[in-house]
């Protein structure tokens, strides 16, 4: 090869690597330039529905193009799977509970782990909460413990799912304390939030704000609560003792977050986190807030995926414990 033809090798590399460089700027310059579909893996109509669209709107105002596709089934799974096996380029995003993720992969063995998802961030934060009816009498958990304790077996405390966060929960208060009172599962929060209503249990542990409404009312009274109520925007709640507060190390409730493909480039990454944590600081996300019943939040991909990770732990360990034996 003589000096000349070298040269102009050199000259062409040099050539193709700035105009892969610059085609690379431009693509991280441009996105989101399609419609971002951000996927809720549950029906129309509930509470993590309604913050998905709520944060869609959000989005919206920043001129950004977003759908909410509902992708349900398998308790929240069957969507988070086709988001985690979905294309990486931040056009497929999902929208999710990190305790509806958890509790599935506590629960059953699914196509599924947390090493799925790059993690955008937390952006609403709601405590699990325990209820009971003004007309059982009961006011706080310790009333509730000590009913328990003085009858053996008979006080009960529901639980909105039979394999869920809130089984967790009530699990781990029976176990750590060694009271005998009867954990009653049943299939979702609108049969515990009848039951609840009908005085029909004693107790009952569901996601905040479930029955937010009736406790205003005082027809419902909210005797206890997995993390504190700070962010509640019915500030008589605010001082509700958590499980910490009473002597049980049990810490739970239900961030919603924003999840994509693990693969998904790091430039695309960046964009979404500066959208998404623009959207949830938003006066008219925070109005949002303020009608569901809490304040936005935020928590950084990085603090998240770390907080996902302890609980986990903390979900298999009480399952382990206190329902496998």
């Amino acid at each position: 090869m003589t000096q000349l033809k070298r040269r102009l090798f050199i000259l062409m590399g040099i050539f193709l690597t700035a105009v892969l460089m610059m085609s690379g700027q431009v693509k991280a310059a441009e996105y989101p330039e399609d419609t971002i579909h951000l996927v809720v893996p549950w029906k129309a109509g509930g509470g993590t529905d309604s913050i998905g669209r709520g944060i869609a709107e959000a989005i919206k105002e920043q001129g950004v193009n977003v759908v909410v596709d509902n992708i349900s089934g398998a308790a929240g799974i069957t969507g988070s799977i086709k988001v985690a096996r979905s294309k990486p380029d931040g056009y497929t995003i999902l929208m999710n509970g990190d305790t509806d993720i958890l509790a599935a992969l506590t629960f059953t063995e699914v196509p599924l782990s947390l090493d799925d998802f790059q993690y955008i961030g937390g952006f609403f934060s709601s405590p699990t909460w325990i209820l009971s009816h003004k007309d059982s009498g009961i006011t706080s958990m310790e009333q509730f413990l000590e009913e328990a304790k003085n009858n053996p077996g008979k006080m009960t405390l529901g639980s909105a799912t039979p394999s869920g966060a809130q089984m967790i929960m009530a699990s781990g208060i029976k176990g750590h304390t060694g009271i005998d009172f009867r954990i009653i599962p049943y299939q979702g929060g609108a049969d515990l939030k009848k039951a609840l209503l009908g005085n029909q249990v004693d107790a009952g542990i569901i996601h905040a704000p479930v029955l937010l409404t009736e406790a205003k009312a005082g027809v419902i009274n909210v005797i206890g609560t997995g993390q504190s109520l700070e962010k509640i925007t019915y500030e008589p709640l605010r001082s509700v003792a958590t499980l910490n507060d009473i002597g049980i190390p049990i810490s739970i409730g239900i961030t919603r977050g924003i999840y994509v493909p693990k693969d998904t480039p790091q430039d695309v990454v960046d964009k979404l986190i500066e959208i998404v944590t623009q959207a949830a600081s938003s006066s008219n996300f925070a109005a949002f807030g303020e009608k569901f019943g809490f304040a936005p939040t935020w928590i950084p991909g990085p603090e998240y995926e770390t907080q996902m990770r302890e609980d986990l732990k903390l979900f298999q360990e009480i399952k382990k414990k206190y329902i496998d034996n």
